[in-house]
């Protein structure tokens, strides 16, 4: 339990340091964000879940994660090294 509150507490945090850091012009806000949100999603299944439904909830979302989706079992594209997402 004390892991899974120090990890939260840990990714919670760079994901405000990023949201702080991504107006300026230094690149670093967004790496910084999506570490914070990689921890976090790592500590918990809770927000994992939460997560995922506000994305589903968005029609486009969806709709682009079906597409990758596709492409990515699409028989013609198998043998190639698929799409990072």
């Amino acid at each position: 339990m004390l892991k899974k509150t120090l990890l939260m507490s840990l990714g919670s945090t760079l994901f405000f340091i990023g949201m702080i850091l991504f107006p300026l012009p230094v690149p670093f806000g967004l790496p910084v964000m999506l570490i914070g949100l990689s921890i976090m999603f790592k500590a918990s299944n809770a927000f994992k879940r939460k997560a995922i439904r506000l994305f589903d909830k968005n029609k486009y979302s969806r709709q682009a994660w079906q597409k990758i989706r596709e492409y990515r079992l699409s028989t013609k594209h198998r043998n190639k090294y698929p799409p990072f997402i």
